[in-house]
């Protein structure tokens, strides 16, 4: 009698790799003027806006509307207050 082997497993599909936003991702996010006056920073897990300049209301508040329909946040942190964003795209 033949000894018969069993089909090999499949091997398992690599880990999906996690898409992480850039910079660049986010800049085109803003219009010009805007961009103009935040500082953009990237960390492992977030990436850091700071503002370059006083904002005030207004601008504030369209880029913290940009801000959070990414997902991301304010920090109130005094003279280190700024907006994060994951770099991990969902």
């Amino acid at each position: 009698m033949k000894e018969v082997e069993a089909p090999a497993a499949a091997p398992a599909p690599p880990p999906s790799e996690v898409k992480k936003r850039s910079t660049d991702d986010l800049r085109t996010l803003f219009p010009k003027d805007l961009e103009d006056m935040l500082l953009f920073e990237e960390k492992e897990e977030y990436i850091v806006i700071r503002p370059r300049q006083y904002l005030g209301s207004d601008n504030f508040a369209k880029i913290a509307s940009i801000i959070r329909d990414q997902g991301g946040e304010y920090i109130s942190a005094g003279k280190e207050s700024h907006f994060r964003v994951p770099r991990e795209l969902k």
